[in-house]
């Protein structure tokens, strides 16, 4: 794939009308969608997409703890670092089923069809607080990423964030990866039965 073709991908899983999808491509643009389900949000991506995408984010807990609470080193870092409330950066435990298995059931039929795509965890509103910026729409042009979303469709926004985060995670620019470092209680993202992800971040 030369650069010119290079797609990445972001997912905002979510259940019915709230699972967001974006495509971004190499000069900057990106369409984005907001549809029911894995299954539809894949139909998108078959249509529009040629070869192997350089790399997919989502914004869903995507390795998992069996600890007390289900909490991760990864989440209580971001919590800590950024002061974010526990309802802002939540444990698996606490989150609503559509976004743990529509965000895993993206990344394992993703890999059926495109079985070497890097896959990274993603969080849009901790990437906002790393970079000191109000919105996510701030953070889109910070990316020079072109973009129409309506107020209103935060999925669509964070879905498009999301594949920032990848494109600048999987080309080297985001180095730091929160998966290397992990209680003992949790599946190791790079050995696990959906591995390996990463969790890229902008932080130095």
């Amino acid at each position: 794939m030369s650069v010119a073709d290079q797609v990445w991908i972001g997912a905002d899983p979510g259940g019915k009308g709230n699972f967001g999808l974006a495509i971004l491509e190499s000069n900057g643009s990106s369409s984005s969608y907001c549809v029911d389900c894995t299954d539809e949000a894949i139909q998108i991506v078959v249509k529009r997409v040629n070869s192997t995408p350089s790399g997919i984010g989502v914004d869903a807990p995507l390795w998992w703890s069996s600890g007390r609470s289900g909490d991760r080193q990864a989440d209580q870092w971001l919590r800590t670092k950024y002061s974010l409330p526990g309802g802002q950066v939540q444990a698996a435990n606490s989150l609503r089923g559509a976004a743990l298995v529509q965000g895993a059931m993206f990344v394992q039929r993703m890999r059926e069809r495109f079985p070497d795509v890097g896959v990274t965890e993603t969080h849009p509103k901790a990437v906002w607080k790393a970079l000191e910026l109000e919105s996510g729409n701030a953070l889109i042009k910070h990316y020079s990423v072109r973009a129409a979303i309506r107020d209103d469709q935060e999925h669509e926004r964070d879905a498009i964030i999301s594949a920032i985060a990848a494109r600048e995670g999987f080309e080297g620019r985001w180095l730091n990866d929160l998966g290397r470092t992990r209680y003992p209680s949790e599946q190791d993202p790079s050995t696990f039965w959906l591995a390996p992800i990463h969790y890229f971040r902008p932080e130095q």
